[in-house]
């Protein structure tokens, strides 16, 4: 759905590195080409919903027709610069769908870093923090394949998992250095990161990787004491 490209306060600094937001923002300066004078509303909107999969169409038609400002039934050059403005208007009021959506994640996971935070703090336990976006292929095996294992389940006990959508929760994606998906962060009952390692993998690989976050958080400890 075009909803899933509109995760933004301000289209002006918009986060190119989203990929989600990539297609629709492209889209809105290379159609400038193709309008060098004026064109009807219904074209205009034809246009967008051809060069946009998966699209709200009806969201496209209302972003049409409020583009054409003067109400003529043709978007000019004029009205097409302004498009950004009327976009914010429009999108920046609705609820992302993809956001509701994300990633079905097995019971024992916990989805959103604060909660995830908390439920640590709580238990006095470390914080396996796995940083997603919900396009992300592996992210979606390693959560059908891996996460639901007995063995996987096992050796995450005494640790709280969580699971961090780096498209919502951009400031805290930022804060940790997130550039690739998925990235799995350590953190200890207090919030310190404590290690992390980029990529997922299969059943062996991600309980190795555990086995290591759990050495690191002991060494932590020691060094501490």
């Amino acid at each position: 759905m075009l909803l899933a490209s509109f995760q933004v306060s301000r289209v002006s600094v918009m986060p190119f590195r989203h990929l989600s937001f990539a297609p629709f923002v492209v889209l809105l300066f290379f159609v400038s080409a193709a309008f060098a004078e004026e064109r009807s509303v219904e074209e205009f909107a034809e246009y967008l919903a051809r060069r946009i999969g998966k699209s709200d169409l009806v969201l496209i038609t209302r972003f049409a027709e409020a583009v054409d400002s003067d109400g003529d039934g043709k978007v000019s050059d004029k009205e097409f610069a302004g498009r950004i403005e009327v976009y914010q208007d429009i999108f920046q009021t609705v609820q992302p769908k993809r956001a509701q959506t994300g990633h079905s994640l097995p019971s024992y996971w916990v989805s959103g870093f604060e909660k995830g935070s908390a439920e640590a703090k709580k238990k006095g336990q470390p914080m396996l923090v796995m940083f997603s976006a919900s396009w992300c292929a592996p992210c979606k095996m390693m959560i059908a394949q891996v996460f639901p294992d007995e063995k996987v389940k096992a050796a995450l006990k005494g640790m709280v998992p969580v699971y961090v959508d780096s498209e919502l929760e951009v400031e805290k994606a930022t804060e940790n250095g997130i550039q690739a998906y998925p990235t799995f962060v350590c953190f200890s009952a207090d919030g310190n990161s404590v290690t992390s390692r980029v990529g997922g993998g299969d059943v062996s690989k991600f309980l190795e990787m555990i086995e290591t976050f759990k050495l690191a958080v002991d060494a932590t400890k020691v060094s501490n004491e």
